[in-house]
């Protein structure tokens, strides 16, 4: 892996900051999916706007404090306080009705897709601040995959535990790893200063790059160049199309789930299991045949690989919406997007300026992604008040897939009619 002898410290305590982090996450997360559950499909467009707010209201107080602590205090503060909130819900959680409580179930899914973006968003902050470009190549790919791993422990043992700890003590376990995140990322933020040529000083701030300090700067910016670039547009489609055929799976599997298990504690199970194969599947693909299939078949098919498989599968749950096709077309999907489709998704932005880099793709990887969930929601509201069974609504979701696989490959070949033009 080419790792030099001063990298070593460094890229083990990155290592375990982002496995215990992962790790934690995806122990919560069939948790919040559980929750997904108990509230019902009608409640869930209301909860995925509530997130959206949440995030952009959380954007001002995350930029003030960036620009005025250290990123050694920032870090602490900020998962120490994640910790004490996992606490508060453990506590929560603990007294009668448990999962139940329509108001605490309601305000920790909201949570939990708040914390997902905000936790990983500070350690890739962190890593591009102790990591250049020329050590990020050799050693990023190192770091994904130590979050993979993170993802599939915690699976593991949210699947194995979850029928015989309760949702608290499953929390607490959460938040000691969040603790663990805390401590790796100190000391990786003290052994990455000493990579710093003696003429760099290391950033005071979290965050390093100029666009980030104030998130308006960005967004505004991207808005303009967006709209003025033909191709951004086109991966604007693009993320819609993936955003909310994801939500509109995320509400179907909610509804058949719910048929499925009748107790709380088998669903956290289902899918934390769904979660660990999804995850070992990811791995396996991307230590495998990610970087030959990309290398072989060109970004236009690779891209057209995940809406292809989205028609495929929202036919076949269309015609016999059953768990084990639930299941099999969500590990298949998920899997696919990680280890081929999304980096496909991000070698669209190697061909499009360094500004575009920075602004264009904030703005889609926030603002676009997002609406996406709020259109996906809405629309299986609409759907659902009309009294569309599953069946129309997969009907629907394929012709989504259809557009977005055309889309697909007119992207790519965009992509790579650029590359050529300027290698």
């Amino acid at each position: 892996m080419r790792v030099r002898r001063e990298e070593i410290a460094p890229l083990l305590w990155g290592w375990l900051y982002v496995f215990s982090l992962l790790c934690a996450y995806y122990i919560i997360r069939p948790i919040r999916d559980t929750i997904s559950t108990v509230a019902g499909a009608h409640t869930l467009p209301w909860l995925f706007s509530a997130v959206l707010v949440t995030m952009l209201l959380l954007q001002w107080p995350y930029n003030f404090l960036t620009q005025r602590l250290p990123r050694e205090r920032f870090i602490a503060y900020s998962y120490h306080f994640c910790s004490l909130i996992l606490l508060l819900f453990a506590a929560l959680f603990f007294l009668p009705g448990g999962l139940n409580n329509r108001w605490v179930g309601r305000i920790f899914f909201i949570w939990v897709s708040v914390f997902n973006l905000f936790a990983v968003s500070v350690f890739w902050a962190l890593i591009v601040d102790v990591f250049d470009t020329r050590r990020g190549k050799r050693l990023f790919g190192l770091l994904a995959a130590a979050a993979t791993v993170g993802a599939i422990a915690g699976s593991t043992v949210t699947a194995l535990l979850a029928r015989h700890l309760s949702t608290s003590a499953l929390l607490v376990l959460s938040a000691l790893l969040v603790q663990i995140s805390v401590f790796s990322a100190v000391r990786l933020s003290r052994r990455g200063a000493q990579l710093k040529k003696p003429a760099e000083e290391p950033t005071g701030n979290m965050l390093v790059n100029e666009t980030a300090k104030n998130v308006l700067t960005p967004l505004l910016a991207g808005i303009r160049q967006t709209i003025k670039s033909p191709y951004l547009l086109g991966i604007c489609g693009y993320i819609l199309f993936y955003s909310v055929t994801s939500t509109l799976l995320y509400f179907q599997q909610a509804s058949i789930v719910r048929q499925a298990f009748s107790d709380e504690s088998q669903r956290t199970a289902f899918f934390a299991s769904v979660d660990l194969a999804i995850n070992i599947l990811t791995l396996l693909c991307q230590l495998t045949v990610t970087g030959r299939i990309i290398s072989r078949f060109g970004t236009p098919y690779t891209l057209a690989l995940l809406p292809f498989i989205s028609i495929i599968g929202f036919a076949w749950l269309g015609w016999a919406p059953s768990l084990s096709i639930l299941v099999g077309f969500t590990i298949l999907r998920r899997a696919v997007n990680f280890a081929l489709a999304r980096p496909s998704r991000e070698i669209l932005f190697t061909v499009v300026s360094k500004q575009e880099k920075y602004h264009a793709k904030v703005f889609i990887d926030t603002l676009v992604y997002r609406t996406g969930d709020q259109i996906g929601a809405w629309s299986y509201q609409a759907l659902s008040v009309l009294g569309l069974a599953l069946a129309p609504m997969a009907i629907f979701s394929v012709a989504l897939a259809c557009g977005w696989m055309l889309l697909s490959f007119l992207l790519g070949k965009s992509q790579e009619k650029i590359s050529f033009k300027n290698p």
